[in-house]
């Protein structure tokens, strides 16, 4: 073990405040001046759930009594001069860093009282992506109580939004599975009441040159630590028993304790088998000895052999098949899918692997693999399950995701008929929800996976998967704010297009893509898609396809004071929505061409198309539409001088947006009320209004809010 580093002191920090009354205060006490404009009041974070994300600890470990001394130490050092407390555990594959860190902050809980956050970085996945770290601090920000609407869509609002709430708190933050310092760096606190426990098979050097860690570098067994691990699982009397073949298991073993515990698993199911057999099945395996003996990544594959020989048939043919998905885990009705069967089936081979420590339940309900076991899966897969059962499984799959994923977006957007898909067919069926709730739970728990899903059928030979799943997560991704996921997926959408020949589609692609550059206010990139979609919905004949394309681009090129071209295609726009006669379209038509006008000054033109869009939007069912359209008319009846029609109307706006749980939005609907407000000569409440809007601005990464903090400092 490899120590080196200053020790910190553990301190945490905090203000004293003092609050008198003139008579007893039964609950929560606001004491002021003035108050102007709304009041509400919130629940206080001391109300609010901590999270507690630490898996599961092993039951069986051995002491690790030198290391577990070292964090102790630590946390309970000298003084940290103000600086983060750090610690990095790195070692080989299997060592049982993670089982390490795991065990002894459970050990130390007490010790955090505001919670400890965990993320699985999958540096090391043989088969699935690293975590980025905006997604990690995505999953962050959520467990510390921040929602999708007022998430920061970029990795530097989401990190500096991150620092911000647990600053002054006593937090430990366990990164596991960490690839290099640049995907932690992001993650950490500036806080130091906080410790962070990154685990890594890489020396993390520049974490300890830069940030001050402490390094451990965990070794792998003695032998009599592995000889105590194996009678953990085994018993004291077996152990002896065989004395010269637990020496052998030990040092074909190499030390490593994930090895050892899947050995020691195989021999307690069959407390009959002779460990000298055990022993034999290793020295048989003469390639995967050579592996084992050095320690590599791929070194257990012998050991893994001995529990998957020992599954029943069917449980050896899940095991497989679990190898081929590339997601970081599985629901129990996908691998049901996958393996083509009745989810009670797949439920009781679930359960036979995990018995066998070949699979993880980290959550009821779903399953995950050590990174080392899916390798070994995905050999087996490709050993013992023929090319067309792999490719068949896999196709399952990600069936099971686009026909529920589309099943939803269809739910949730009815009144929306733009680019409804003919799914390929299929024998699998989508899953049910009771509400809308429910189906946005589905797919903010799946999304990940289903990610993984459009890479892989990228890679694979799916390319109608491959363009199918984006279009159908495309709401998602702009409810949810993952702009990045939305580029880079749409992406592979495009080349899968263009693989198959299928210009309707490339062009649904292409119109998908660039609504997501759009998004992120890359115009240019937006503006160029979008071109090009145009261009092959006109080719292919889709006209009301077209009509959506050329209305969202009248808005791009609005963004860049292009007016003449945005004006015709707007009018154009709603020329061909008027045709189909759909209402939400054709309420789309008129907001974009109220959107140009608007841009161009021509106050009595925007106006009028604005109100021609609202009871189109309010027939259709469309309220973010709507609530679009009261805002922009909100700021007209501001600059024409009427004030008090702009303060309904934004306030109209406003409660629509809230309701929705639209916080950019909601933002921009206060930062009106602002200027309203101010025009009609009540400047501290407009000050109320403009501090909320930047609030919020703030909390999800906006750069609008620099312009609302520079009308704040004129006024």
């Amino acid at each position: 073990m490899l120590i080196n580093s200053a020790l910190g002191e553990f301190v945490g920090s905090g203000d004293g405040v003092r609050n008198d009354s003139a008579a007893s205060v039964g609950g929560h006490s606001v004491q002021a001046g003035h108050i102007h404009g709304d009041v509400h009041f919130h629940r206080g974070t001391e109300d609010r759930l901590v999270p507690r994300q630490l898996p599961l600890a092993a039951r069986h470990f051995v002491n690790r009594a030198v290391e577990q001394d070292a964090l102790t130490t630590l946390l309970g050092g000298a003084k940290t001069g103000g600086f983060v407390l750090i610690s990095t555990v790195d070692g080989i594959a299997g060592v049982g860093k993670s089982t390490l860190a795991v065990h002894w902050a459970h050990g130390m809980r007490d010790r955090f009282p505001d919670g400890e956050l965990y993320v699985n970085l999958r540096g090391f996945d043989p088969a699935a992506e690293p975590v980025k770290p905006t997604e990690a601090l995505a999953a962050f920000l959520a467990a510390l109580g921040v929602s999708g609407e007022r998430m920061p869509q970029d990795a530097e609002a989401r990190a500096a939004l991150f620092r911000s709430l647990v600053h002054g708190k006593r937090m430990l933050l366990l990164l596991d599975n960490a690839r290099t310092a640049e995907q932690v760096r992001p993650l950490l606190p500036s806080s130091p009441s906080c410790l962070v426990l990154v685990t890594s098979r890489n020396r993390l050097h520049e974490l300890v040159v830069r940030e001050g860690a402490t390094r451990i570098a965990l070794e792998v067994l003695t032998d009599d630590e592995a000889g105590q691990l194996l009678a953990r699982y085994l018993g004291d009397e077996r152990v002896a028993a065989e004395p010269e073949a637990v020496r052998e298991l030990v040092r074909h073993c190499a030390g490593l304790p994930l090895a050892l515990g899947i050995a020691a698993v195989r021999a307690a199911e069959n407390p009959d088998f002779p460990l000298d057999e055990l022993v034999s099945d290793l020295q048989d395996e003469r390639d995967r000895l050579d592996a084992l003996d050095a320690g590599g990544v791929t070194g257990v594959r012998a050991v893994f052999s001995w529990s998957y020989r020992s599954l029943r048939p069917e449980a050896a043919r899940m095991f497989r098949l679990l190898g081929l998905p590339t997601g970081p885990d599985i629901s129990l009705a996908a691998a049901a899918d996958l393996a083509g069967m009745a989810p009670r089936e797949a439920r009781a081979l679930l359960a036979e692997l995990a018995r066998a420590n070949l699979v993880d339940q980290h959550k009821p309900g779903r399953y995950q693999f050590h990174d080392l076991i899916r390798a070994y899966a995905a050999e087996c897969a490709a050993a013992d399950e023929a090319p067309t059962d792999r490719e068949a499984a896999i196709r399952r799959l990600l069936d099971h995701y686009l026909r529920t994923s589309h099943a939803i977006r269809q739910s949730i957007r009815e009144h929306e008929r733009i680019f409804v898909s003919e799914l390929p067919s299929s024998d699998v069926e989508p899953l049910s929800f009771g509400d809308e709730a429910q189906r946005l739970a589905w797919l903010d728990a799946e999304h990940p996976n289903i990610v993984a899903a459009i890479q892989q059928a990228s890679r694979q030979g799916f390319p109608v998967h491959a363009w199918s799943l984006p279009v159908s997560l495309m709401y998602f991704f702009r409810l949810r704010g993952h702009l990045e996921v939305w580029i880079d997926t749409f992406g592979l959408a495009v080349d899968a297009t263009r693989r198959i020949g299928d210009r309707q589609a490339e062009a649904r692609a292409l119109y998908g893509l660039g609504i997501g550059h759009h998004q992120m206010k890359q115009f240019d990139e937006g503006m160029r898609y979008g071109d090009l979609a145009r261009e092959l919905f006109e080719q292919v004949g889709d006209r009301y396809a077209l009509g959506f394309a050329l209305l969202a681009g009248a808005e791009g090129y609005t963004r860049v004071q292009r007016f003449d071209e945005a004006l015709e295609m707007a009018r154009r726009g709603l020329e061909l929505q008027d045709e189909v006669g759909d209402l939400n379209s054709q309420g789309y038509g008129h907001s974009s061409l109220g959107v140009v006008y608007m841009g161009m000054r021509e106050h009595d033109k925007a106006r009028s198309h604005f109100k021609e869009a609202l009871p189109l939007y309010r027939e259709a069912g469309e309220q973010f539409g709507e609530a679009y359209v009261l805002n922009a008319l909100a700021g007209l009846d501001l600059e024409d001088g009427d004030v008090d029609s702009a303060l309904a109307t934004y306030q109209e706006a406003l409660q629509l947006r809230q309701a929705i749980g639209y916080r950019r939005g909601e933002a921009q609907s206060l930062r009106g009320m602002g200027g309203a407000l101010k025009a009609a000569g009540e400047l501290d409440e407009a000050h109320v209004c403009w501090g909320r809007a930047l609030e919020i601005f703030d909390e999800i990464g906006d750069a609008e809010a620099g312009d609302v903090q520079a009308e704040l400092d004129r006024s």
